[in-house]
């Protein structure tokens, strides 16, 4: 028992300090986005100082773009405000006459103060900045390049004279701006001395306005670098918020009672699709014509879904520590705010942000924390593990709750924090599942101790009886199939090797007898072919019965038809010459395209030993037997390799065509002389079958026998064709 113990309390720690650890690094990660990337700091290669930009000058000569990676432009800026400047607009005045204001970048212009109040959300305005390069990234074909995460909502870059690039349409009023602010990267060539980079900006269609993200600085392969692995990483995320919403749902629809897992399912695939929409914004990679008014909705709606799935799945997780008019409650207030969503444009609804978000996804957000803290409280089963995975969660919401409320200059966290919680559900549902079956094997258990010390014999034994019955039953069916098979086998072989017994029995009591003498050889050898008849017959028994149990393994290879075809003919060529009959081989050229045939190449050549075996069998010496290939369908929608064996031989009575690939089935006529077990081409119908092909007879009687195998073919893929 004590041992029990140790090992449930040595678990627990386990989980504990993997989940610390887990805190740990999230933290961690949290506090080097809290850490501004670009402040005067001091070069690590060398002991000069890179200064941050002060009133629209920044001097990086001392920055190395090779060895310090890329830097925020971070800091002062010119900023003119219902103004649209280009660089032609400062060349050709005086600084004295453009009259800027120094603002911080970045930072929404909302709180940037003009004349003693606040500039508005909507309006237009042009920033500057001038860098000073080191002289040795100046030099021709050298390229830099700027990264702009986020400028709200239209924008155009110029830099040194040039328009390098925008998102959106800049304008002066509303129906002239066409909002698109995703992230991009701008190249340009340095030019020795100052680099004057301007940007206009626009916003009429949302809260956010003006440069309210950093934009990094460096060379042209570290900014796309860059720029690859965040949108990699991001994809990354969404894959694993995708892949585990697909996994719950397919749990849901395979234990319909698992609400809960259902619920986590719709809160993963939120998160999911906030994450597409925001960041790197990869939902363009996958719906480029996705258009920045649905996008905006596509993020606030999926925020929404995430609190309502999120309070249901606590509420049905912990119901006794759950308020019940909690989550109807919200979910008439989230559900009003998704239709506000819907029916608005995003310059209304993403005014009422900070309502949003401090009136009901905090509430939701603290009120869960308490369901899940109350719980581990209480010591409920998997409660402490869920408790730590939601806290962890909750940091990360706070993070991003003080980011778009203009609060805190981190960044988009959430879906890290989700990533946490995942863990610990992923963990709990395990050991959920486990428990699930230790459970129903100890009730079982006692099921079977109750019903044996309450001596129910009666229910037992007539279940007992009713499990014996059926299997009695399920026997005899067995019983009577094997028993069926067995008469029809052996009615078979007495039938069929009823003749060659009674010939050996007459040629050897002949032999006995003396009744011949002279031509004594001769009956012995007959005695021998009978022999050898009922061997094949009893080979070919086995080898259908096997086939048709599925007791063989097929040797499949993607095959050239035209060269394997070719050198089997070939191969049976002198054997059919060697009888003195003709034989006449017909094989086309390569096909333009790789078709190839998947099948096994012994078998293939077995169908046809025996084709080629009755052929020679019913054809007389003078007689022709003609080896055909042709591929047909190739143009069509069933690409097939027909292959024929036409002999000149005594033909098939028409109302034997349907039965002749029966057992026991025999083509021949009764003058011929050629016996065979009336199982080979029963054979050749279970082997063409497997290879999803079919075979077929033509034939008029005294002009011989035509058998086509259909073999379906296929374009073969690079390397894997086989000659044979």
């Amino acid at each position: 028992m004590r041992l029990v113990q140790f090992e449930r309390k040595d678990r627990r720690r386990l989980v504990m300090y993997g989940l610390a650890a887990v805190m740990l690094g999230a933290i961690i990660i949290l506090a080097a986005q809290l850490n501004p990337k670009f402040k005067d700091m001091e070069s690590p290669d060398t002991s000069t100082i890179i200064v941050a930009p002060k009133q629209g000058y920044a001097d990086l000569s001392a920055w190395n773009p090779g060895s310090q990676g890329t830097l925020l432009l971070d800091g002062e800026w010119e900023f003119y405000w219902d103004q649209l400047l280009e660089p032609a607009d400062f060349a050709s005045n005086e600084p004295s006459n453009l009259d800027p204001l120094w603002v911080q970048v970045p930072m929404p212009w909302t709180e940037y103060i003009m004349n003693g109040q606040p500039l508005p959300h909507e309006g237009y305005a042009t920033y500057r900045l001038q860098v000073l390069l080191p002289k040795a990234w100046t030099a021709p074909r050298q390229t830099l390049g700027i990264y702009p995460k986020s400028i709200a909502s239209a924008y155009e870059i110029w830099i040194n004279g040039s328009l390098r690039g925008g998102n959106g349409t800049v304008g002066t009023e509303r129906e002239d701006t066409h909002p698109k602010s995703y992230p991009d990267t701008i190249y340009f060539e340095p030019v020795t001395g100052w680099n004057d980079i301007v940007i206009q900006v626009a916003n009429f269609h949302q809260r956010n306005s003006g440069i309210w993200q950093g934009m990094e600085l460096g060379t042209s392969e570290s900014i796309s670098r860059l720029r690859t692995s965040r949108v990699a990483a991001q994809i990354f995320v969404i894959g694993i918020f995708f892949m585990m919403s697909m996994y719950y749902f397919f749990v849901y629809f395979n234990r319909r009672k698992e609400v809960s897992v259902l619920l986590f399912g719709g809160l993963c695939l939120s998160v999911g699709i906030r994450t597409i929409v925001l960041g790197e914004s990869t939902a363009l990679y996958f719906l480029p014509g996705l258009s920045w008014e649905w996008a905006v909705k596509a993020e606030y709606i999926s925020i929404s879904m995430v609190a309502l799935t999120l309070i249901f799945f606590v509420n049905r997780e912990y119901p006794q520590e759950s308020v019940s008019w909690a989550p109807r409650t919200a979910g008439i207030v989230l559900a009003g705010f998704i239709l506000f969503f819907l029916l608005t444009p995003a310059r209304i609804y993403t005014h009422y942000l900070s309502l949003f978000i401090w009136g009901l996804l905090f509430p939701v957000l603290m009120y869960t924390l308490f369901v899940y803290i109350l719980s581990a409280v209480r010591r409920r089963r998997g409660s402490l593990t869920t408790a730590l995975g939601f806290l962890f969660f909750t940091l990360f919401a706070l993070n991003d709750m003080l980011f778009y409320t203009g609060l805190l200059a981190t960044d988009d966290l959430l879906s890290i924090g989700l990533l946490g919680f995942l863990i610990t559900q992923a963990l709990n549902l395990s050991a959920r599942f486990s428990r699930a079956i230790a459970e129903k094997e100890q009730l079982a258990e006692q099921l079977w101790q109750s019903n044996r010390s309450l001596e129910r014999t009666v229910a037992e034994r007539t279940y007992s009886l009713q499990q014996s019955n059926a299997s009695l039953q399920e026997a005899n069916h067995k019983m009577a199939d094997l028993e069926k098979f067995r008469v029809r086998l052996l009615s078979n072989i007495s039938h069929e090797l009823g003749t060659p017994i009674t010939s050996i029995k007459g040629f050897a009591k002949a032999l006995r007898d003396g009744i011949i003498t002279a031509d004594a050889p001769k009956y012995a050898n007959r005695i021998y072919e009978r022999s050898i008849l009922m061997e094949r017959m009893i080979h070919d028994l086995i080898e259908l019965s096997k086939l048709e149990t599925n007791q063989i393994t097929f040797q499949m290879e993607e095959l050239a038809p035209v060269v394997f075809f070719k050198e089997l003919f070939q191969k049976y060529e002198w054997e059919i010459e060697d009888k003195g009959i003709q034989c006449v081989i017909l094989v086309p050229a390569e096909p333009a395209l790789p078709w190839v045939l998947s099948g096994d190449p012994l078998r293939l050549e077995q169908v046809l030993s025996n084709l080629i075996s009755n052929a020679l069998r019913f054809t007389e010496p003078g007689g022709c037997i003609t080896l055909r290939l042709v591929l047909g369908g190739i143009e069509g929608n069933r690409p097939a390799a027909l292959v024929t064996v036409e002999d000149t031989g005594i033909g098939i009575e028409p109302e034997l065509h349907q039965h002749i690939f029966e057992r026991f089935a025999q083509a021949r006529q009764p003058s011929s002389k050629a016996q065979g077990s009336g199982l080979g081409l029963a054979i050749c119908k279970e082997i063409v079958h497997y290879h999803h092909g079919e075979i077929k007879v033509r034939s008029d009687p005294g002009k011989g026998s035509a058998f086509c195998l259909e073999l379906p073919l296929k374009l073969a893929q690079q390397g894997e064709v086989h000659s044979k």
